[in-house]
């Protein structure tokens, strides 16, 4: 039997977690974050996500996961704002590296449209464009996304961050040290 508490938990969890790990205008950007765990899909539509972001008002969609989720209303609100400063060129030639095709293989995993293929070249576009202004936020990158739906698979999410944590305390306060000295040498 399925414990549709634990369930709507993740997903909210899920929707979290992508916005805390993959922090930052296409012609075209998703109108939906599809969040899906196994069988389970629930839509949120962007345009609420983002009023949601600037008003903390939230749509039906929105607040059906977040009450059944038990989360925090205000820690999704600063996942979708959070930004991130970025260098828009380096990012984007970073993403046509080798080792940019092949992150952005892993993430297409996760977050993806629901046309394999394109799973690589939507995150380029997406995070790409949401660079360019010198920072990114979440909802940037969702309102650069340039397909309709934005599927996030709960699972993959929740096993990306189980493999992610160890690494992510391991780095801790070095993490500043590491930002303060890329920041001096003009990163």
């Amino acid at each position: 039997m399925v414990n549709f508490s634990t369930v709507r938990s993740l997903a909210l969890s899920s929707l979290l977690t992508t916005a805390l790990l993959f922090p930052a205008a296409a012609a075209q950007a998703a109108q939906e974050v599809v969040i899906t765990y196994g069988f389970l899909r629930h839509a949120i539509p962007v345009a609420d996500l983002a009023e949601f972001a600037e008003t903390g008002k939230q749509s039906p969609a929105l607040g059906l996961l977040v009450g059944l989720s038990q989360q925090s209303p205000a820690t999704l609100q600063m996942a979708l704002t959070r930004t991130v400063p970025v260098n828009g060129l380096m990012m984007q030639g970073a993403l046509q590296t080798r080792e940019g095709e092949t992150a952005l293989t892993e993430l297409g995993q996760i977050i993806h449209p629901n046309v394999e293929a394109e799973r690589v070249p939507a995150l380029r576009t997406a995070l790409g464009n949401s660079a360019l202004d010198g920072q990114v936020s979440l909802l940037e990158v969702m309102q650069n996304y340039p397909h309709d739906r934005m599927y996030v698979d709960g699972i993959k999410l929740m096993e990306a961050v189980a493999r992610a944590r160890p690494l992510i305390e391991s780095v801790g306060d070095r993490l500043e040290t590491v930002q303060s000295v890329l920041g001096a040498l003009g990163f």
